[in-house]
């Protein structure tokens, strides 16, 4: 993906961990990509609703919800964007199938690495 292409994209990001979204603003907003951010799954569907994003990336554990609960409320919606489900617990998350979910992919927070995230980005991206 090139920078022309990145700063195109929008990305929604919902994430409650100060730092961890910091981290995670900063990698995205460097490789060129427009970002928002929310820290719960209340500002997130209100987001969905009022704007066009082109990629979502969001938390697993969320005050009052969930990242699943999320990626489901938004393909109900018809919102078909690829999501990125962000996790300290991928372990939890193998009940999950694809076909529920859509074009999401996991992505543990132990194993994070700004060029790892990046060619994940690329990858849901081009599905």
């Amino acid at each position: 993906m090139t920078d022309d292409k990145q700063k195109e994209k929008r990305i929604l990001l919902i994430e409650d961990d100060h730092v961890y979204r910091t981290i995670l603003l900063t990698t995205l907003r460097k490789a060129g990509f427009h970002c928002t951010f929310c820290i719960n799954g209340d500002q997130a569907v209100k987001k969905l609703s009022q704007e066009k994003f082109d990629i979502l990336i969001v938390d697993y554990l969320l005050p009052g919800t969930n990242g699943i609960e999320i990626i489901r409320l938004a393909r109900k919606q018809e919102i078909d964007i690829p999501a990125l489900l962000i996790t300290n617990y991928p372990s939890e998350l193998l009940h999950v199938s694809n076909k529920e979910l859509g074009r999401t992919k996991i992505m543990a927070k132990t194993s994070f690495n700004p060029t790892n995230m990046l060619k994940i980005i690329e990858g849901i991206t081009s599905f």
